[in-house]
């Protein structure tokens, strides 16, 4: 059964000014007047009234000029969001990069920046020092203030405990039980939100793609690392640890190659850009990279077709293994070798359908995510949702 709780009159009045205030945001591009809310929203024009004017005390709104309502009687005015009202930083640290974003409230990246890390070993104020001076560099080459943003979103590789901020752990970086979140507040002197790399993604592609914002689906993303994040009607699965999507791990051959968690034939042994290159070594050709992998598949090299429609089996089967656990319409398979190589995506589409029961395959869409970054998108979209939520409470 599901946990109830009873709403306060101030959740009910949040909720209300939120819903309201989305679907202003929504029609940014059209006009909108308090008519058009009251009908959407089935409320009073005097609740509407009270509402709007709420949020463009509080900065969130503001009128613009008259629109028809095609009705007898006086025109609407059009309301309209105020582009800076809430600015927002999306940070996300992977294993050899940091990704920064400046997000503005009609949600446009007016800003961003890529630091490459170099070597291994980083500790966590380190990472958060790096961050941090992109930070002032990125708001000083777009203009924007660094006392103008009003939170932090960090999206980290890594089992993280989204509510306090802590990585429980990160092996690239060998962190365990660091307290990111509050070395952020410290460092940042801002309201921080920190979430895993998967999750923020999953949560950067659904405010990108509208058709899928309240949909169920499944991110996969294979690059560095191996990692998913579900959503069922738009809400993230978090597990009782948030560590729902962990599929690193998922054992694909149990005589397999070794693992470094201690078990044999791991999916992260087979598909991440260090295991592809390892195989190909093992097998006596001396590649440096996976962009020599496919340079020869292109060239049509017998090994190296051989090699890519073997990867395609093992993905095709974790592909699988999600449709039978998370049964969700949409599988997006995304991350650097599918973005940089979109040939093993195609191979192993192909290969999937085999695998599944005919009532499975019907309704399933498997698609390539072709955007990038969408963790720091996603970290900085959680920010803003997080900051928004607490204003709103708070009035």
């Amino acid at each position: 059964m599901q946990k109830r709780s009873v709403q306060s009159q101030s959740d009910i009045k949040a909720n209300n000014c939120k819903l309201v205030l989305n679907i202003i945001r929504d029609n940014q591009n059209s006009n909108i007047s308090r008519a058009d809310i009251a009908k959407i929203t089935k409320m009073s024009a005097t609740s509407i009234t009270r509402i709007t004017e709420l949020l463009m005390a509080s900065g969130f709104v503001r009128q613009s000029e008259s629109v028809a309502n095609g009705n007898v009687g006086r025109n609407g005015i059009k309301l309209e969001v105020e582009t800076d009202a809430v600015l927002t930083l999306g940070i996300s640290i992977d294993s050899d990069y940091i990704g920064i974003c400046i997000l503005n409230f009609v949600d446009d990246f007016t800003a961003h920046k890529r630091i490459r890390l170099e070597g291994t070993g980083y500790q966590a104020k380190e990472i958060l020092e790096i961050a941090y001076q992109g930070c002032l560099g990125l708001c000083a080459d777009s203009s924007c203030r660094m006392e103008d943003i009003d939170a932090v979103g960090i999206s980290c590789i890594g089992n993280i405990d989204y509510k306090t901020g802590t990585v429980f752990f990160a092996p690239q970086f060998q962190w365990k039980d660091v307290e990111l979140g509050q070395m952020a507040r410290e460092k940042f002197q801002k309201p921080v939100y920190v979430d895993n790399d998967m999750k923020s993604s999953l949560i950067g592609l659904a405010h990108r793609r509208k058709d899928i914002r309240h949909e169920d689906v499944t991110y996969l993303s294979i690059g560095t690392g191996v990692g998913s994040a579900i959503m069922y009607g738009g809400s993230i699965v978090r597990g009782s640890d948030n560590a729902a999507g962990e599929v690193g791990h998922i054992i694909l051959e149990s005589s397999g190659r070794l693992c470094d968690c201690g078990s044999t034939g791991c999916v992260q042994t087979y598909l991440t850009k260090n295991s592809l290159i390892e195989q190909c070594r093992e097998q006596g050709h001396e590649v440096k990279d996976v962009h020599q992998i496919y340079e020869a598949y292109r060239r049509k090299e017998g090994w190296a077709s051989e090699f890519v429609e073997r990867q395609g089996q093992y993905l095709a089967m974790l592909i699988r293994n999600l449709v039978y656990m998370y049964n969700t319409r949409y599988i997006l398979v995304g991350g650097a070798i599918v973005t940089d190589f979109p040939e093993l995506f195609h191979v192993t589409k192909g290969k999937v359908s085999g695998l599944l029961h005919d009532n499975l395959r019907k309704g399933l869409q498997i698609e390539m995510v072709k955007e990038r970054d969408n963790s720091r998108a996603g970290a900085a979209f959680a920010a803003q949702e997080a900051f928004l939520e607490q204003m709103l409470c708070a009035e």
